[in-house]
């Protein structure tokens, strides 16, 4: 499917019909590193999520040829999900890296994208996305209407989750919900 979506693209001259093509290459390929891990994993319906997430995110580096200029780091510990929390948690975060590596590094040379996936006290799991860009206005996080954001607000839903974005030398981006990890 991404290499059905990468001939149309190359065929295609208007730039935002090729960026609406690339996103949704980015989310193909999202749920493609989940079922690859899933194959080569000793736990049928598991995915551990901090390798996903490096892989992911150099795919989605790759894709915005930015991997000389911003670096993603993954500071968790290993977290295994089931494959349907896993692919949802891993197409909001497909996302938020989206969102920072589109507008969060404008004009800047370099930066960082964070992703963090922890399981609270109160057995809910946390998945922080933050960068060191130049922050998120918080009024544009309610007037946003693109299928990104309306793809991610549903998300959220279908995890029970609650979504919250704040400017800390950047934007960090928090989704708590709950859901079973296996063990």
């Amino acid at each position: 499917m991404s290499s059905l979506l990468a001939l149309q693209s190359a065929k295609v001259t208007d730039p935002n019909v090729q960026e609406a093509i690339q996103a949704s290459q980015n989310r193909v390929q999202s749920m493609g590193i989940i079922h690859q891990k899933l194959y080569q994993g000793k736990q049928l319906g598991a995915i551990e999520m901090r390798d996903y997430f490096n892989n992911l995110g150099e795919n989605i580096l790759n894709s915005f040829d930015a991997a000389s200029r911003i670096t993603i780091e993954c500071p968790m510990p290993e977290l295994v999900l089931d494959i349907d929390t896993a692919v949802s948690v891993g197409l909001i975060t497909n996302e938020l890296i989206t969102n920072s590596l589109k507008y969060a590094f404008v004009g800047r040379d370099n930066g960082t994208i964070r992703i963090s996936l922890t399981r609270m006290d109160d057995d809910s799991l946390l998945l922080m996305v933050a960068d060191n860009g130049i922050g998120k206005q918080p009024v544009e996080a309610v007037n946003e209407t693109g299928f990104g954001t309306q793809l991610v607000e549903l998300l959220t839903r279908q995890l029970e989750g609650t979504l919250t974005y704040e400017n800390q030398n950047g934007t960090l981006v928090k989704l708590r919900f709950k859901r079973p990890v296996i063990t």
